[in-house]
């Protein structure tokens, strides 16, 4: 009993740590990504035919797809920690201010019965909400740069994800 309660101590300290730095982390991350793009295009200036602070697109310039899906944290005891473990497969999304944004988002989750959303609010004003096995999709342009956080409706505050627009 007494190696259980240590251990159970121990796995709550590092739950307690993980939550800590993750939440560290998501404060910082658009400063971080900010000083990434200036180191990236500082030492690859010669490499590069990248105009400065845009990033390139595989697709057709000025236009971003992303294909989005639900996904599932695993090992999450959803009933013990009193949270969902649901999640977006893509966490961050980063176009260029001006480029034409389509989002494919796609509801895989193995419950019947859940909903999932990707809904971003003003001043984009997406909304895809969808039954399980569903899809759909939304386009925008990306006419206003900053950080804009992307949800589903249904899993707040942990399915949540960001997009960048880099001016």
């Amino acid at each position: 009993m007494e190696t259980f309660k240590k251990t159970g101590t121990r796995t709550l300290a590092l739950l307690v740590a993980v939550i800590i730095g993750f939440s560290i982390f998501i404060a910082v991350q658009p400063k971080l990504i900010q000083i990434y793009a200036q180191n990236v295009n500082e030492t690859n200036k010669s490499i590069t035919t990248v105009p400065s602070g845009k990033i390139p697109s595989m697709s057709t310039p000025g236009e971003k797809t992303f294909y989005i899906f639900t996904s599932e944290v695993e090992n999450v005891d959803q009933n013990k920690l009193k949270v969902p473990g649901d999640s977006f497969s893509v966490h961050t999304l980063v176009v260029n201010k001006g480029d034409k944004v389509t989002v494919h988002f796609y509801n895989v989750d193995d419950v019947k019965t859940e909903r999932h959303s990707f809904t971003i609010g003003d001043p984009y004003k997406v909304d895809i909400d969808l039954g399980s096995g569903q899809n759909g999709n939304a386009t925008f342009t990306a006419d206003q740069s900053g950080l804009f956080t992307y949800y589903c409706r249904y899993h707040v505050p942990v399915m949540t994800g960001q997009l960048l627009v880099l001016p």
